[in-house]
């Protein structure tokens, strides 16, 4: 009996080591090359493709998109060979050609350790180079193409895609900071939602127009600032949303999560600070006979966090609802000037037509088709509802 019970926990024992065997397909992270990031712009090659295309390393292709690809340098184990905190951790490739598949596979003429996209992060396309080709093309091989999760943040550049990949921070990796950035949501009024790969394709194709973060360049610095417009029925780049212009955006679509708005007190001239805690907004349609029109409520609480006049009494109750004024007509000002700028390039990004669709679907259907342009329209009025629950130490003076 106690061979047989032997017999049978070997046996237990042998299929249990079986079972947490590696993957025999696997391949060391040491022999690959882990995308991280991948930039899109107009054609412009670098002086090693022209000197690869001089010496016949070239193939056909119509040359319409420079690709930048960005690769992690595996760190080497060990002690003290480990490379240090501020040696360069990522490299980069450039490679033109008129297919992001292609291109792809052409790197692995260029290196010995294929490219995988598992470890892809950020997808960043100049607003050049979505003049001339639709998004629904440059993202076709990203969609479709089973290694890249659908968690990929997408941006756009105003300036050449490319430099956000260079280097910024000694020992960091470009994409990385890029994804990260948007952690700071919480304090900032000025950024965005993050895109992902996965958010764009309802709006592609129900040819919706939308609004996808900006990162611009400057020397060894990046900065995500505005966002760029893409038109909903060609997919292309329709124009460019500044940081106030993002800012009361943000207040339309209720999609804060803190940050600061700033205002001046008209009476003395001296700026004063509100710290963003929670913002609601509602935006109602209305439809009157064949007009239609649109009511957007805000609601806000937060806190003064910052007063330049120090005469400035907040305990006053009369006090609080004066600023609690000044910063309503801010947030209204602001939205009026997002409104007008999308009413301008003739776009509705804040949400407007998704509001009448739920709430007048029989009148939705009747504008659909052109919609951006019967947006641009129609009057929108704004009320605003700024709560004041705190004013922590802002009543404290050097005097």
């Amino acid at each position: 009996m106690k061979r047989v019970q032997s017999g049978l926990l070997g046996m237990v024992a042998l299929l249990t080591c079986c079972t947490l065997s590696g993957c025999w397909s696997s391949s060391p992270v040491e022999d690959l090359n882990l995308e991280t990031g991948i930039a899109m712009d107009v054609v412009s090659q670098s002086s090693q493709e022209e000197q690869i295309k001089r010496k016949g390393g070239d193939y056909p292709k119509k040359e319409l998109i420079t690709g930048t690809f960005q690769f992690i340098i595996p760190e080497e184990s060990g002690g003290s060979n480990s490379s240090s905190p501020q040696a360069k951790k990522f490299f980069n490739i450039t490679e033109t050609g008129d297919s992001v598949f292609e291109m792809l596979r052409e790197i692995s003429l260029r290196t010995n350790r294929p490219p995988i996209g598992q470890h892809l992060k950020t997808i960043i396309i100049s607003s050049s180079l979505l003049r001339k080709i639709p998004l629904y093309e440059l993202l076709d091989f990203f969609l479709g193409d089973n290694d890249i999760r659908p968690s990929v943040q997408l941006l756009i550049s105003t300036d050449k895609a490319g430099n956000a990949l260079q280097e910024k921070i000694p020992g960091q990796i470009p994409a990385y900071i890029l994804k990260d950035i948007f952690e700071n949501r919480k304090r900032n009024a000025r950024l965005i939602k993050p895109v992902a790969l996965v958010k764009v394709v309802g709006p592609m194709k129900g040819k919706r127009s939308f609004i996808l973060p900006n990162v611009i360049t400057a020397e060894n610095e990046i900065k995500l600032a505005g966002a760029g417009i893409i038109k909903g029925k060609t997919q292309t780049y329709g124009g460019f949303l500044n940081e106030s212009e993002v800012e009361g955006l943000m207040w339309i679509k209720g999609q804060l999560v803190g940050g600061v708005l700033k205002s001046s007190d008209p009476q003395t001239g001296k700026n004063i600070a509100y710290e963003i805690k929670a913002v609601k907004s509602r935006i109602k349609a209305i439809v009157q006979g064949g007009d239609i029109s649109f009511q957007v409520k805000m609601t806000s609480e937060g806190r003064v966090s910052e007063v330049f006049n120090k005469k400035e009494n907040l305990r006053s109750n009369d006090v609080l609802g004066q600023e609690e004024s000044i910063f309503q007509e801010r947030v209204n000002s602001l939205a009026e000037q997002t409104v007008a700028k999308m009413q301008k390039l003739q776009v509705d990004v804040g949400g407007f037509g998704e509001a009448l669709r739920i709430q007048h679907p029989k009148v939705w259907r009747k504008v659909k088709e052109d919609w951006d342009t019967t947006f641009s329209t129609l009057p929108v009025r704004f009320s605003t509802d700024i709560h004041i629950e705190d004013y922590g130490s802002s009543i404290t003076t050097a005097d």
